[in-house]
């Protein structure tokens, strides 16, 4: 048994040892796809801006705390895929749209919120959802422009990642382990887009909650930072739509 023992020990110190430099070797590689990783950067910002410029302002930090989640997802998930660790990364993403979507419901619903705090009030993604379908913020909008299509779409994607599911999303895929964090230039453009699509979804969402804090010319840093988010093209849709003005962005800077 002492010999099986210490077969096992030194496979862990393997493992153990193999760690680090499989993270350093995966994050020198990537780096050279800086351009990803800089747009991403600057998606991320959104939410700083939503929670520092309005969200902390004007809801109650018991809900509030629920936006500061969703924006270390995110975090966590860009962090993630600076390593490679493409699978978790995805995990994190699904948890955003979560916490942002938790985070509208109970700040609305005060009793619920409480409720939570004891473990007797729980949440699903797809009552979540229903209830903002209903939401009269959202009525007459289409769910193109709300964004909700969109967060239901990159919803079910990331749910197939989260399973494992999708054989695109298995990290044993080859049919061998390849370890926990994988130089990838493919993984990293489908993570990007995955990110992508999701925080366009989620800045539109709390576009369509939180559009009359963001009329004429207030919030403008706010709007700055969502023009670095929602493509350009949908910006003259939102005006209409929202009646909220995004910001151009320089073509130097693209």
């Amino acid at each position: 048994m002492q010999n099986y023992i210490d077969e096992v020990d030194s496979n862990f110190q393997r493992f153990f040892n193999s760690l680090p430099a499989g993270i350093s070797g995966t994050i020198a590689s990537l780096a050279q796809q800086t351009k990803i990783y800089r747009d991403s950067y600057r998606r991320l910002v959104s939410l700083q801006a939503w929670r520092s410029e309005l969200i902390e302002k004007i809801i109650a930090p018991d809900a509030e705390a629920f936006f500061k989640e969703a924006q270390n997802d995110a975090l966590m998930s860009h962090s993630l895929a600076r390593q490679g660790a493409w699978r978790v990364a995805l995990m994190c993403l699904r948890s955003c749209i979560e916490n942002t979507l938790y985070g509208i419901f109970y700040m609305d619903h005060p009793i619920e919120l409480s409720q939570w705090h004891t473990n007797t009030h729980r949440l699903g993604f797809t009552e979540t959802v229903g209830y903002l379908a209903k939401h009269p913020f959202f009525s007459g909008i289409s769910e193109q422009d709300s964004g909700l299509d969109l967060i239901k779409s990159e919803y079910a994607t990331l749910s197939k990642a989260v399973h494992g599911s999708g054989q695109s999303f298995r990290v044993t895929k080859t049919g061998e382990i390849e370890g926990l964090n994988i130089d990838s230039v493919a993984e990293l453009n489908q993570w990007a887009c995955r990110e992508r699509n999701t925080l366009i979804g989620l800045n539109n969402v709390l576009l369509t909650i939180f559009r009359a804090h963001l009329a004429g010319a207030t919030n403008i840093s706010l709007r700055k930072a969502l023009s670095l988010t929602i493509p350009q093209a949908k910006h003259e849709k939102i005006k209409q739509v929202m009646a909220v003005k995004l910001r151009s962005i320089p073509q130097q800077i693209a």
